[in-house]
Formats: C-alpha cells, structure tokens, sequence
C-alpha cells in the first residue's frame, strides 16, 4: 500500500524542556533510545557499510555526492548501494534523479524504489506535489528518519548512503546517534559562510565519535574560490578528499538527472572520494 503523511504534525506534548521533565520522563526516553538503536541494528544487520554525506549549509551539493557516490559505487565497482533521503521535509534525491514513484509498505516494512539497481527509500516519493511543503515539528522529523532508517527492508547491501539534512539540529543529532555510522564525509564549497558551518558540523560528529572520512570541495574554481575545503581539513584534522570543480557539463548533467561521475575522465579525478567511502586507505 502507497504512504501518505498528514500534512502538519504537532508536537506539543514532546516539546516539553528539561526543568520541566520527570523521572517518568527521563524513563520512556531511555526506553525510546534503546528501542530506536535495537531497532536500526537489526535493520542493519544485512548492511556491511553506513556512510552519512553531510554538509554544514544547504545548497552545497549534498544531494550531488550522495547520488553520484551510489551510482559510480553501483555501476563501476559492482556494489550493492542503497540511499537513505533523510532530509524529511526538504528531499531532493528523487527530484535530482528525475524520479516519480510512490514508497509501498508490504509486511510493515517500507519497500525501497529500486533505480538502476540502487535502492531509495525518501519522503520525495510521499509527496509527489513538490510545491507543497511538509511541515513536521523535530520530534516528529527525528522519529520519521528513523523510521525510515531502521523499517525498510534493505535486504543486503554493501554500503548504504545517508544523504543527512544540513547543519546540527535533530534529525543529524538522531541519526549521528542511532544510525551505526561507520563514517562521514562531509561537502562544502568555497563560500565563507559554507567554512564556518561546515567547521561547526564536523566538530559535531567528532563529538559523536564517529569517523570523519574526509572532506570534499564542490564548485570550486577561480570565480567562487579554490583550495578552502584544503584548509579546512587541515585545521579540523580530517583528511581533504579532492575537489569537484564548477563545471558547464556536470551543471548539464546534473539539470538532466545524469551521473556526473560517470563521465570520461572523472573516475580517476574522484577516486579517493570513492575509495574513502569504500573503507579503502589512500
């Protein structure tokens, strides 16, 4: 059966801050915590590899890495590669495919679309009117992305990417926390006001203690700035991954739902981001 949400969810009664909270309280979040990490290790269990792509402000190419990573993973390396949309009510990975399908639940368990061979589980295939916003609260965006997370049936996958909302508010704090990472690799362009959020989200993960796999620059040349993402690694102790320059044919591929990464020339250029993914040294 198809998915639809309510339009509007409210939170109220979850908004409650902490001078106001009783051991009762305190009680079901423990309870909530353990259910929602038991939850996504058995949902995981089929998965070898969960790396999150993040970003410390929108509009960087978040999306653009997430997707090109999965299909270069899948189609040149032969990988089993699914894609978790966890930005709930902003989701862009169907619309950057050029998807429009609807997510089926079967057994109590959400059914991912399957493209060319990579699994997609997002709330982009919910809402089909674009223009339409979902308008969620954070309680309920957290408990959405982990439903999503740990109720899909992902059957077995070699890596699993999750393309996370930008900055440090609940939905990255969720998934930073119950979504067994194994790493993050994070994106930014040369923009200042792209450094300093992207300083703030990796210093967020590392107080997780979850691996940071690299940084990577997006549309970097000599008009916006180049080399920032390179100073930005070595301040934050990360290792720099390369850069995607801002280029007419990956714009083209982009706006045509294609795979820039497949393009003549870019495997080599791109390779220790996908080695980076893939748990392989330099």
């Amino acid at each position: 059966m198809p998915i639809r949400l309510d339009p509007v969810q409210r939170e109220h009664n979850a908004t409650t801050d902490d001078h106001n909270s009783s051991p009762n309280d305190e009680f079901h979040r423990i309870v909530a915590v353990t259910d929602a990490k038991r939850k996504a290790e058995h949902a995981l269990e089929s998965v070898k590899r969960v790396i999150a792509i993040h970003s410390g402000k929108g509009g960087v190419g978040k999306t653009f890495l997430t997707c090109n990573l999965a299909y270069a993973l899948a189609e040149l390396h032969g990988l089993s590669i699914g894609i978790l949309d966890a930005d709930v009510d902003c989701p862009n990975v169907p619309k950057f495919l050029g998807l429009q399908r609807q997510l089926f639940v079967q057994d109590k368990k959400f059914q991912p679309v399957t493209h060319r061979g990579v699994r997609i589980v997002s709330t982009g295939f919910i809402k089909q009117d674009e223009k339409e916003p979902l308008l969620l609260r954070g309680p309920a965006k957290h408990r959405i992305a982990i439903d999503l997370l740990a109720n899909t049936e992902w059957d077995a996958l070699d890596i699993l990417l999750v393309d996370l909302p930008p900055g440090t508010s609940d939905v990255p704090m969720s998934l930073l926390e119950f979504g067994e990472l194994d790493g993050v690799m994070f994106i930014t362009s040369p923009q200042k006001e792209a450094i300093i959020d992207t300083k703030k989200s990796i210093a967020m993960v590392k107080q997780f203690g979850i691996h940071c796999l690299g940084l990577v620059e997006n549309m970097s040349d000599s008009l916006f700035g180049k080399d920032k993402g390179l100073a930005i690694a070595e301040e934050m102790g990360i290792p720099y991954l390369g850069s995607i320059p801002l280029s007419q044919e990956i714009f083209e591929c982009n706006e045509r739902g294609e795979i820039a990464f497949l393009l003549p020339g870019m495997e080599e250029a791109v390779r220790p981001i996908i080695d980076a993914v893939k748990g392989e040294e330099p």
